[in-house]
């Protein structure tokens, strides 16, 4: 039933919402980026726990019209990715638009002291020590300062999140930040589109091997990269769609995608931690409804293991 209004809701955006808004207007949610979440929700819906393998197609259609659309385009410099400069487009669809008047978190909770931060957001150096080397990584991940690498700084000696610093200096220094938070970006409808195809198709078809590498291309700077190869439709089903799935976890990281992608493609152990593999449960896919809950409605049974 929850599915069932979320795609009416998108369904309803996709017909009534423009495909532009005028310059006064940015910021505000377009007919694409209903679309892409409306692929999105499609998407979830063709994995656990629903397992409606018939969504996969429905999820590669509305991608596929924001993709032939043309209103969006990824932003061809990483290091551009996510500046005040690129909050409206051509990549953002759609974020928590924030500006002087109403600003987002300070910027400071992103950088480590070492750069006048207050460090609260760091990156577990297992994660990042499996991201491949590439342009992405230099701009996505905080892993050195002036040459010196994180484990060599005098304080906070782990990576940190770099998507997230490019605000300009001065607003920094005023404890301002007007960067937009992510709701959708046109870099994720691409990878929707590719994992959605070639599951539908049981194979990956060559503009699902497009989509992802348009992705991965610009990740490596548009050079080829044997740490991060492109795909090819000379990939199985299953090792392509492996390979879109660890794509997002690259480029999306931070933007509170990983886990729903772990939990719907039930991929939670084989990619967690050692520590935590080793007390692993089925029950960890959801988490225990409140005791007040099941408490106030006798209609509530608590989930299993819990």
């Amino acid at each position: 039933d929850v599915y069932a209004l979320i795609v009416s809701d998108f369904t309803e955006a996709t017909a009534k919402l423009p495909r532009k808004w005028p310059d006064e207007q940015k910021g505000r949610p377009t007919s694409g980026a209903a679309k892409g979440l409306l692929a999105k929700a499609y998407l979830t819906m063709a994995t656990a726990p629903l397992n409606e393998v018939s969504n996969y197609q429905k999820a590669a259609d509305f991608a596929g019209q924001v993709i032939q659309e043309a209103d969006y385009a990824l932003v061809h410099d990483i290091q551009n990715v996510f500046t005040v400069a690129t909050r409206y487009g051509p990549e953002m669809m759609w974020g928590y638009n924030s500006n002087y008047a109403d600003m987002n978190t300070d910027a400071q909770i992103y950088r480590p002291g070492i750069l006048g931060g207050w460090g609260d957001h760091r990156v577990q150096r297992q994660w990042e020590q499996q991201y491949p080397q590439s342009p992405r990584k230099a701009a996505y991940l905080l892993t050195e300062i002036d040459g010196v690498h994180y484990t060599d700084w005098t304080d906070d000696q782990d990576p940190y999140i770099k998507k997230f610093m490019y605000d300009n200096q001065e607003d920094f220094d005023n404890y301002k930040s007007i960067m937009n938070f992510p709701v959708i970006r046109f870099a994720d409808v691409l990878l929707i589109y590719a994992e959605a195809a070639n599951m539908a198709n049981g194979a990956p078809t060559q503009a699902a091997v497009d989509a992802v590498n348009q992705v991965i291309e610009r990740a490596n700077g548009y050079v080829n990269n044997a740490a991060h190869p492109k795909l090819t439709t000379a990939m199985s089903k299953e090792a392509f769609d492996i390979a879109v799935i660890e794509e997002r976890n690259q480029e999306l990281c931070f933007e509170f995608d990983r886990w729903f992608d772990l939990v719907r493609k039930r991929i939670l152990k084989e990619k967690s931690i050692p520590s935590i593999q080793q007390n692993f449960s089925e029950d960890d896919y959801l988490f225990p409804i409140p005791d007040n809950d099941v408490e106030l409605n006798p209609g509530i049974t608590q989930n299993h293991g819990y």
